[in-house]
């Protein structure tokens, strides 16, 4: 029998998979998403404090944007010098830009 993400115990095991795996499984187990969270709140926060130069709205732009990368969680694609983290970036960065 195929083992899937979500036969792998919750703890340390789940948070050594790479983000791509995480956000991928996150669609079945929506709690899985809140590694991503706490892996990359902070740095997120941080470029878009830097664009809107705001703590309250910062806040409200990083949560807007975890909100958009999870329903689009099953449009993310994994491909050549494209990670996770470059893409949550970019998700966060038009965000405060738009803003």
């Amino acid at each position: 029998m195929k083992k899937s993400y979500l036969d792998a115990p919750k703890d340390s095991d789940s948070r050594n998979m790479k983000d791509q795996d995480i956000l991928r499984a996150s669609l079945d187990e929506p709690a899985l998403f809140e590694i991503l969270v706490e892996r990359y709140h902070d740095p997120l926060y941080r470029a878009s404090f830097k664009i809107v130069r705001n703590p309250e709205e910062s806040e409200d732009i990083v949560q807007d944007a975890f909100v958009k990368m999870y329903k689009n969680a099953d449009k993310f694609q994994k491909l050549e010098g494209i990670e996770f983290k470059s893409w949550a970036y970019k998700v966060t960065i038009n965000n405060a830009i738009t803003h």
